[in-house]
């Protein structure tokens, strides 16, 4: 036999035994294998997760990424149960706020995952495992003591709304009524009222009615309906006076847009001062012997300075505009 023949003999033993032999590790991991990756756990005591990831830099960073994975697994599973509840408040919106309260619900879940223990891990040669529980009923109490507290605050701010409100100080009842709706937002799906004296308050219902009714009292007027300009130069800002009451009362820190077929406006945006007024802007002069000056109650901005939860801001948005019309003549 040739050196050359002996040593492809040689060649192919070694081949077959290094395969033989890593087909035996292989199956030696596969019998290593934790039970709770051959077939997923099920229990009526406790959430599961399982996490896994590639082994991909230090041994701390994947380790750690698979945690995070298999906490996510839990809260996927708490965001499920949570969504197949269908005690939603309906109300004539679009779809977007909806939406909203959905995702604050999730946001909510995630925040209850305290309490979660560790119980084991596994790796293969590409891949770490990560294997946590929830306690459902740890879970569950920690979930009703959030609960508890979302609701003291709520009806903490709502109490403060109506205070502010009847002292005519609109847009920080606004900003209250919007924080006590902020405080229960994750608990839409559950019963948030409290009983006081017999009467039950729903806190979430309470505070989107009490924004309506502010926007609904809320006017805007003018002291002139016509505004004359004899020269052929702009109209000088202040010819006409804006003011917004509430309930009839002058309002302050209300945000107004103007609006002028005219032409284009320097300053199309104010606020209602003490007094509740704001003076008309300077309007640029055309050919034209009319124009219109609209003065509108800025809901888009008024959103904005009440809160920053879409759904408040969502709702004032869609409230009627309400508005006053200068006529403006030039001679």
């Amino acid at each position: 036999m040739s050196i050359q023949k002996a040593l492809i003999i040689v060649l192919v033993i070694l081949s077959a035994s290094a395969c033989q032999s890593k087909k035996k590790q292989a199956e030696i991991l596969e019998l290593s294998k934790p039970s709770w990756l051959k077939e997923r756990p099920v229990s009526s005591t406790y959430y599961y997760g399982i996490g896994v990831t590639s082994k991909v830099g230090s041994a701390v960073f994947y380790e750690e990424k698979a945690k995070e994975r298999a906490l996510a697994d839990i809260a996927k599973q708490i965001h499920t149960q949570i969504k197949s509840e269908t005690s939603f408040y309906k109300m004539e919106d679009n779809k977007g706020a909806h939406e909203y309260i959905q995702s604050r619900i999730k946001a909510t879940s995630n925040a209850f995952l305290e309490g979660y223990e560790f119980i084991d891990k596994w790796q293969d040669d590409r891949n770490v495992y990560a294997f946590y529980q929830l306690s459902k009923q740890e879970y569950a109490i920690r979930k009703a003591a959030r609960k508890e507290k979302a609701i003291e605050l709520a009806t903490l701010k709502l109490n403060q709304a109506k205070e502010q409100r009847s002292k005519n100080q609109v847009l920080l009842a606004l900003e209250l009524y919007a924080a006590s709706i902020d405080a229960v937002s994750g608990y839409l799906n559950e019963e948030v009222s409290i009983t006081n004296n017999g009467r039950k308050t729903d806190l979430f219902v309470e505070s989107k009615n009490g924004i309506v009714e502010i926007i609904k009292l809320l006017d805007i007027s003018t002291n002139k309906k016509e505004i004359i300009n004899s020269d052929e130069s702009s109209v000088p800002e202040g010819q006409a006076k804006i003011s917004i009451h509430y309930n009839s009362l002058p309002t302050s820190d209300i945000p107004v847009v103007f609006n002028y077929t005219g032409g284009y406006i320097v300053n199309d945006k104010g606020q209602s001062n003490e007094a509740g007024q704001l003076p008309s802007p300077r309007l640029p002069y055309n050919n034209k012997t009319s124009e219109s000056l609209t003065a509108s109650i800025d809901y888009t901005n008024l959103s904005r300075l009440v809160s920053k939860n879409l759904f408040v801001r969502q709702l004032i948005k869609q409230q009627n505009t309400n508005t006053c019309r200068i006529a403006v003549k030039f001679k």
